[in-house]
């Protein structure tokens, strides 16, 4: 017998192949275009911070008390198919648990598919440090390595979907571990218990 003669095998029926593509038209196709849907409708903006020193606040030489000056830059990068926004944002910048740095953002909105870039000028006052905190200070200047912590909180704006965006709480709270002049560092969101239900 010729291995390359089928003829005398079944051929698919026309039937056959007819069932198959409908099964692939009305089952296949919406749910990879529910999928993509999926993807999409509940992907938060994903937030990164970097930070910079704008003075020389940090020279440990002077005095156990320091002044920091940062430059805090917040992106937003929104990969939705719709408008975010977020309101009542504020910032605060820790060095261990010692407040360096706090702002008020100004109410702000990212259109769909869209990366923005938020300059958020950093308030700061004089800070007085351990003896351990600045030798671990001035370490961490001279290597390159000094890590700060922060902390933004933020808020959806009244009658948001909570659907849309995966959300049981209107408020957020992002935590950033950030390198001082290594560039941005991506931010954990944490939700909050909503001031106004009681539930997450």
């Amino acid at each position: 017998m010729d291995g390359g003669d089928f003829s005398g095998q079944p051929q698919p029926s026309r039937k056959y192949m007819l069932v198959c593509f409908l099964v692939v038209v009305f089952f296949f196709c919406p749910l990879m275009a529910f999928i993509y849907w999926e993807k999409y409708l509940h992907q938060d903006p994903v937030f990164s911070v970097s930070l910079t020193e704008v003075a020389g606040g940090l020279d440990l030489a002077r005095s156990p008390v320091i002044r920091p000056d940062f430059g805090l830059t917040l992106r937003v990068d929104n990969q939705q198919i719709a408008r975010t926004c977020r309101e009542e944002v504020t910032v605060t910048v820790f060095y261990d648990d010692t407040v360096v740095g706090w702002a008020d953002v100004p109410d702000f909105c990212v259109d769909k598919w869209t990366t923005a870039q938020l300059e958020v000028p950093l308030s700061h006052a004089d800070v007085v440090l351990t003896y351990e905190q600045r030798r671990r200070l001035a370490s961490e200047l001279r290597s390159g390595n000094l890590e700060l912590t922060v902390e933004t909180r933020m808020v959806f704006p009244e009658g948001f979907d909570r659907e849309w965006h995966n959300s049981a709480s209107r408020q957020s709270l992002l935590l950033c571990r950030v390198t001082l002049g290594q560039g941005y560092t991506y931010c954990l969101r944490h939700l909050l218990q909503d001031r106004f239900h009681n539930s997450y």
